[in-house]
Parts: structure tokens; C-alpha cells; sequence
């Protein structure tokens, strides 16, 4: 018989505004106590939902979701309680006490971001929020980390359990010393239950982020240039920012290091990236010069390109091509989009080293539209290319399959009900939640 324990996961919207569009949504929703609050939000299914909480208390464990940085939600909460808390550090006040008040014997972070050193002032520039878990509670026994991202390690300091969402990010820990377990992004499967309706009003899309940083904008700029393609994408006003009369202190730092890299990168092309690689890692270099080969090796791998080759940064695709865009969405909005979709596009990151499993790969999947995606190297441990999902190596491979597909309904169709069966058999929410429960009764 299985460990029972009680898991809170930390969770988090990024910066993301949504207060308005829910407002706009449910006009009462700043009005609404935190339990309605938070409902509405997850209902909304901006990002990762309630879908872990629902999947582990669906595997007999107490379970719970905070939003961390979701300030009216947050606020609310704080409110019904009759927490104080500090104006200028209200993330970390509200948060210690609503775990404080739940007693979790598990505390589970969806990402890295909440455990940068340094992130709240008051605990010192090296202090991660983890450690101060480990000192503050002594009934957690373990806190666990979700890493969708490569990350530096001294984000891990207090963390007992490291899940990597694929083998680049678990390669990316172990060159650094650090191991993982490999759990992949999934589907939120009661998403379909949500669907407004099956009918196809969009011959081939695309749904997010239109930089990543850079191969996906290139990609999409030439498929837009030759083959008709919807885009719903959010990707920064280059114009705009470039017209900011001053830089803060942290932007400043980020272009700083930014051209340290670039100067870094070009004096060092004649060093072979393997030779960088072990240079990263090695504790006789300053950590601040560590991070920076890191920086240099990360992008080697993830580009192909040389060291010494930079990105061009291109006009947003919305001035370009203002017939074909459209303002980017979120929550329902996004993944109904897809469902309507005949084909969709899925471009993973730079950072991916020939290695995929990013969400969209699953989300489209999900929903039931045929993905046609970049491959990789370990595309046949989660889908059957051509069977399941379709691939390309190349825009014109690209355009090519786009073409074919549209002219062959029936096979469209069956690849497209073929791979919705594949990610709700194997890679939903609750099959993730499946290993990282074992995984936590193993270390409890």
C-alpha cells in the first residue's frame, strides 16, 4: 500500500496580465472570495490550471494549488485570513503564511523561478526561497522542483527532488553535476470536455510565442512569405522598446551581460565547445566567468550555430504581415483555436538541442488537430511520425506536407485522431502526476 502525504504545488502566471480579460469575462471577478477567485481562474485554464492538485487527490494524496504571483488572488486570500503583510514584499509574506496555514508535508515548484537567490531582498543575495522552506518548516520533508527550462544550479539549493521536462534539460543538470528525472510536459485532458465545437475554420495555424528566441520567427517569416498561415502570436514591439528613453537597473544588466557574451563568444572561437563545456563546469573558474561559457555553450548547442555567429533581430511579424496575424490569446481562446485547426505548426525552442517535448506538442495533440512539428532525436518515445503527428525538417519540407495534407482530408484526419488517442492514453496530467507521486513516496 502506497505513502499518503499532503503536496502543495507553487505555481505561477509569469507576468502574465489577466486580470482585465477576466474581468472582462466574469465583471465581478475582483469582487469574487478567493475560493470563486481561484475557480474562475482555473476554469479559465490559463497555463497549468488545478490539473495537478485534481490528478493527485485522484491518486488518494491532499493536494493543493497556490498561485504565488497572481496578486488579487493572492490579496484575497490574505484578506479572508486576516494576513498583514509587507506592500513591497507581499509574494513572500502571503505565500509563508499559506503554507503556514496548510502544513504540507511535500511543497512541489512548477518551474525554477520562485527559487532565484537573491529574489526577495530581505533574505540576502544568495538565499534561495527553498532553503528557507527547509529552515522555517520542519514538517516539509521534501520539496520537489519542476524545470521546463536549463537552469543554473544554485537555483536548487534546499531542492530534494529535480524533475526535468526532457532529456536536453535533464543533460543540461547533468553536465553541471546534478541529477534528474526525466517527466515530460502533458495534457490537461479535461480541456476537451471544453471545446466549443468540432468544425475546422482554419486550414493551418499557429498559436504563441512568435520568438524563441530566434529560429522560430525566421521559420514562421518564410512559410509566411510562400504558403497562407494564421498566426495568434504575442512577440515584443521591437520599434517601442528601442524608443525607452532609459534602461532600470535590471534591464541594464541583462544587455550588459548580454554583450559580454557576445564579446566572450568571439574571442573564444577557437575553442572547441567541448573544451567550453568542461570550462563551464569547472570550480577553478569565477562563477561569474562560469556563467558566462555556460551562456556561450547553451546557445552553441541549441543553434548549431558557430561561436562567434549572433542572431539578427528581425521587424515583428505583425508589421510585416498584418493580414495574417492576430493578437495573441490564452486559456480556452488558445486551445480552441488549435481544435479548429486542420494542421498547426509547433517550432521548438533554440534551446532544445534536437530534443523535443514541449508543451505545445501535447496541447495540440490534445485538443485533436494535426500537428505538423519540428523532430528530434527521441520524437519516437512519445509519438509515431507520419502516424501520430507529422514532421519537418525544413521550411520547404514544411510547406510540402502542409500542401499534401490539405489535399488528403482522410489521412489529415486519421493522423490527427491517431495522435489525440496517443497523448490521452499516455501523456496526460494525471500519467505524469502518476510517476511523480512514485517517485515522492520512494524519498518519503
Amino acid at each position: 500500500m502506497g505513502k499518503n502525504y499532503s503536496v502543495v504545488r507553487l505555481t505561477a502566471l509569469h507576468g502574465l496580465d489577466i486580470s482585465t480579460s477576466l474581468s472582462c469575462t466574469w465583471s465581478e471577478f475582483l469582487e469574487l472570495s478567493y475560493d470563486d477567485q481561484r475557480r474562475t481562474l482555473f476554469d479559465a485554464r490559463i497555463l497549468y490550471s488545478d490539473s495537478f492538485s485534481r490528478s493527485m487527490e485522484r491518486l488518494g494524496q491532499v493536494a493543493a494549488e497556490i498561485v504565488w504571483d497572481f496578486e488579487p488572488l493572492q490579496k484575497s486570500w490574505a484578506k479572508e485570513n486576516g494576513v498583514s503583510y509587507d506592500h513591497d514584499n507581499w509574494i513572500f509574506d502571503i505565500l509563508i503564511a499559506q503554507i503556514t496555514a496548510l502544513k504540507p508535508d511535500i511543497v512541489y515548484l512548477q518551474g525554477t523561478e520562485l527559487a532565484i537567490p537573491g529574489r526577495f531582498p530581505q533574505l540576502g543575495r544568495t538565499t534561495t526561497f527553498p532553503s528557507v522552506l527547509k529552515d522555517k518548516f520542519g514538517s516539509i520533508r521534501l520539496i520537489g522542483m519542476y524545470s521546463g527550462f536549463p537552469s543554473k544550479v544554485d537555483r536548487l539549493n534546499g531542492v530534494d527532488i529535480l524533475f526535468s521536462a526532457s532529456p536536453s534539460i535533464d543533460s543540461h543538470y547533468h553536465a553541471m553535476g546534478v541529477s534528474s528525472v526525466l517527466c515530460y510536459h502533458a495534457f490537461d485532458d479535461s480541456i476537451v470536455t471544453q471545446m466549443k465545437s468540432n468544425s475546422l475554420s482554419h486550414d493551418f495555424t499557429f498559436v504563441g510565442s512568435a520568438r524563441a528566441p530566434e529560429q522560430r520567427y525566421w521559420l514562421l517569416r518564410d512559410l509566411l512569405d510562400r504558403i497562407p498561415i494564421e498566426l495568434w502570436i504575442d512577440e515584443p514591439d521591437i520599434n517601442e522598446s528601442s524608443r525607452r528613453p532609459a534602461f532600470n537597473k535590471k534591464e541594464l544588466r541583462m544587455r550588459l551581460r548580454k554583450a559580454f557574451v557576445n564579446m566572450a563568444r568571439t574571442s573564444l572561437s577557437g575553442i572547441s565547445n567541448k573544451k567550453l563545456e568542461f570550462l563551464a563546469t569547472s570550480e577553478r573558474i569565477p562563477t561569474l566567468l562560469r556563467n558566462v561559457l555556460n551562456d556561450i555553450t547553451i546557445n552553441t548547442r541549441a543553434t548549431g550555430r558557430s561561436a562567434q555567429t549572433g542572431a539578427a533581430i528581425g521587424k515583428p511579424l505583425r508589421e510585416t504581415y498584418p493580414n495574417n496575424c492576430h493578437k495573441p490569446v490564452m486559456g480556452l481562446s488558445y486551445f480552441n483555436i488549435m481544435s479548429k485547426s486542420k494542421i498547426t505548426l509547433n517550432k521548438h525552442t533554440d534551446k532544445n538541442m534536437g530534443i523535443v517535448g514541449n508543451l505545445r506538442l501535447f496541447e495540440a495533440t490534445g485538443v485533436g488537430t494535426c500537428l505538423l512539428t519540428d523532430t528530434g532525436q527521441n520524437m519516437i518515445e512519445l509519438y509515431e511520425p507520419d502516424t501520430e503527428i507529422v514532421t519537418y525538417g525544413s521550411a520547404e519540407e514544411a510547406i510540402e506536407k502542409v500542401n499534401y495534407l490539405l489535399e488528403n482530408e482522410s489521412e489529415r484526419a486519421s493522423i490527427a485522431s491517431a495522435g489525440q488517442k496517443k497523448t490521452l492514453s499516455s501523456h496526460t496530467i494525471f500519467h505524469r502526476c502518476q510517476l511523480i507521486d512514485e517517485v515522492f513516496q520512494s524519498k518519503l
